[in-house]
């Protein structure tokens, strides 16, 4: 099977606050070709208890699923790993307990980004989606469950990117944890605002004007909130402040978010999609964004274009990776 492929695959390991994910795949022509994906919702985020730490029920079914990636892992002749953490593993008190068994369990070293690294991974996830327009000054937005990242750049190059520590489900278990009411939502988008009011840096689009034309969601907190509109993602429809403020009132004062709570028997999940909603307003309004745009890609093909880029790199010895030479 493996041997059949053209160009070699590259793996990419996210072990996230809300979902543990694999992807096995190569770029080609601006295209993540995907020849394997898994995805198990694990919850670290959730299961942070008072004291700051992992509860141990979560632990044992994160390390279980880690050995199954392995096992996936080893049905493919991938031609590098790539183990990344995020924004539940930063803030974990007893995360430096956690990460020697979980790279035993995957057999791979796992590395603890930064909410920066974070950002650009994703930027360049981004970026290879849309293809090289090297004109376009690009606005990434990924508003992910442990934390929020925000980062600007012109084709394959970031200039800035900052890292928040909210995401949509530590907005959800702060507000709506009794359920989503207008007051409750207003609340959790007043303190959305808050948290974003030093993001003035990114208010600025092309040529210095300020607020953005278009910008990019990253996460599947904003696919996810797409399709509750009704909007097909993939095909890259956006949406601006009077469309997202439709939404609200559908999913808040309309009840759409409690309805989908009690049909799906999820007020967690629900909840986290709440909080999602208030954080993406909040920044829709502080960047002044007339259209967002929702984005197929992040940090998993990020992290697999870069490895495909230093694999790319080494094989023709070109002086952009020292670590070749």
């Amino acid at each position: 099977m493996p041997s059949s492929h053209r160009a070699p695959l590259y793996a990419a390991v996210e072990l996230g606050s809300d979902s543990f994910r694999l992807h096995v795949g190569r770029w080609e022509e601006g295209v993540l070709a995907l020849a394997a994906t898994l995805n198990e919702p694990i919850r670290l985020g959730a299961a942070i208890g008072p004291d700051g730490a992992l509860d141990a029920g979560t632990v044992r079914r994160a390390l279980d699923c880690l050995r199954q990636f392995r096992l996936a892992l080893a049905m493919w002749e991938v031609r590098a790993v790539r183990v990344v953490a995020s924004a539940a593993l930063r803030v974990a008190c007893n995360a430096p307990a956690f990460l020697p068994a979980a790279e035993a369990a995957i057999g791979h070293p796992v590395e603890v980004l930064g909410g920066e690294e974070e950002g650009r991974l994703v930027y360049l996830g981004v970026a290879a989606a849309l293809g090289k327009d090297a004109g376009e000054r690009r606005l990434v937005l990924d508003v992910g469950s442990g934390s929020t990242e925000i980062a600007v750049g012109r084709g394959d190059s970031v200039e800035l990117v900052q890292s928040y520590g909210v995401g949509a489900l530590r907005q959800g278990l702060a507000f709506f944890r009794d359920g989503i009411s207008a007051a409750a939502f207003e609340a959790a988008l007043a303190s959305s605002r808050s948290r974003f009011a030093d993001a003035g840096a990114f208010a600025n689009g092309m040529a210095g004007a300020p607020g953005w034309r278009r910008a990019y969601g990253a996460s599947g907190t904003v696919r996810a909130l797409f399709e509750l509109a009704g909007a097909d993602a993939a095909a890259g429809r956006g949406a601006g402040m009077a469309g997202l403020l439709a939404l609200r009132h559908a999913l808040v004062e309309e009840g759409g978010f409690m309805r989908i709570a009690a049909l799906s028997n999820q007020p967690a999940r629900v909840a986290q999609m709440a909080g999602g909603l208030a954080l993406l307003l909040a920044l829709v309004e502080e960047l002044r964004i007339e259209t967002l745009v929702p984005v197929g890609a992040g940090l998993r093909a990020g992290v697999i274009r870069e490895l495909q880029w230093r694999a790319e790199g080494c094989a023709r010895e070109t002086p952009l990776f020292p670590e070749c030479a």
